[in-house]
């Protein structure tokens, strides 16, 4: 059984990794660019050392190492965005998905509405489903607006509602089928 909860966990690592990701290409870009120019310094500052009698320090090894590094951990990130998104869609998509809303729905101008139990909000899991998707936040699929925090039908049958929710989740979980492939 998968829920919610854990979606919004998975999304949450994912949207973690990737801040952390562009932290490191920064950092790599920086030592890409030093060493670009280090060649092209080198003999003036060799000189330069040794003009005023210090020792030059050649840092070739070391940025040559801390590139390393930072390939390295650019992959391992890569792959766990990769893989956490791969589990992401699989969990999303699965028959044993557990949408946890309280079954008793509000009615409202019209329109029923589904609340999150215990009031839970859920914005790392709509943050990336929307992306996924290519849609905004609120996502709204066949009459159904489902939000970080509640989910609203516009309809006022609670029956009706019921079969709208489940036809949305259906939708949402065929394009992500197609999308996994």
């Amino acid at each position: 059984m998968v829920d919610f909860n854990y979606l919004d966990e998975i999304a949450r690592q994912i949207k973690t990794n990737r801040n952390y990701l562009g932290q490191i290409e920064e950092e790599l870009k920086i030592v890409n660019m030093k060493l670009h120019e280090l060649p092209l310094k080198k003999p003036t500052e060799s000189t330069f050392a040794k003009m005023i009698g210090v020792e030059y320090e050649d840092q070739l090894d070391t940025l040559q190492k801390s590139k390393a590094n930072l390939e390295a951990k650019r992959d391992e990130l890569s792959n766990a965005i990769k893989n956490d998104t791969n589990k992401f869609i699989t969990e999303m998509i699965s028959p044993e998905l557990v949408v946890p809303i309280d079954p008793k729905p509000i009615f409202k101008d019209g329109r029923i509405q589904f609340q999150y139990r215990n009031a839970t909000k859920f914005h790392n899991l709509f943050e990336f489903l929307s992306e996924l998707l290519g849609l905004s936040a609120p996502l709204v699929v066949k009459d159904v607006m489902l939000s970080s925090s509640e989910i609203t039908v516009k309809v006022s049958n609670e029956y009706e509602a019921k079969q709208k929710f489940i036809n949305s989740m259906s939708e949402i979980q065929k394009t992500l089928t197609i999308k996994k492939k």
